[in-house]
């Protein structure tokens, strides 16, 4: 769809398997109610930006990351389902709202096992909430290397 032409990408957040959103098991992110995007099944517990831009919030439990693309995105990196009830149990962050992060830096730590135990899903939703800023988009799915591979490629 887009060629080799100038086009802007979201990194996947953690080594693993890139799925559709549609796998996903929880109405909120599968539906896309809360935006559109991708998931990454993560292999190993290090959590990276998908983009350039600034850290908007983290929550006091740090399983979620709000950061503002420098091109305009608002984009939700979600580690987990239902991983609140953690109350932050198996959770460290490497940023704090304000910061600025290049794509591809670490941001967060998660200890997979933990979550696993506790009986919740590691699939960690990537989304843009503000998709009309997006506009087409192509993904690219499958094994990923976090912080490196391309997932979602876009032009604005």
């Amino acid at each position: 769809m887009f060629g080799n032409s100038n086009k802007k990408k979201l990194l996947a957040v953690a080594d693993g398997m890139a799925l559709p959103l549609d796998d996903v098991p929880d109405p909120a992110f599968s539906g896309k109610m809360l935006g559109d995007g991708f998931a990454v099944e993560p292999s190993v517990g290090v959590f990276y930006s998908p983009v350039d831009g600034r850290v908007e919030s983290v929550t006091d439990t740090r399983h979620a990351y709000s950061i503002r693309s420098d091109d305009g995105l608002d984009i939700l990196v979600h580690i987990g389902i239902d991983t609140v009830e953690l109350k932050g149990k198996g959770f460290s962050s490497l940023v704090a709202a304000g910061d600025r992060v290049k794509a591809g830096e670490p941001i967060a730590r998660a200890d997979l096992d933990l979550i696993r135990a506790g009986g919740l899903p590691t699939i960690t939703p990537v989304l843009v909430s503000n998709t009309e800023e997006l506009g087409a988009f192509e993904l690219s799915l499958g094994e990923v290397k976090g912080g490196a591979s391309a997932v979602l490629r876009y032009r604005k």
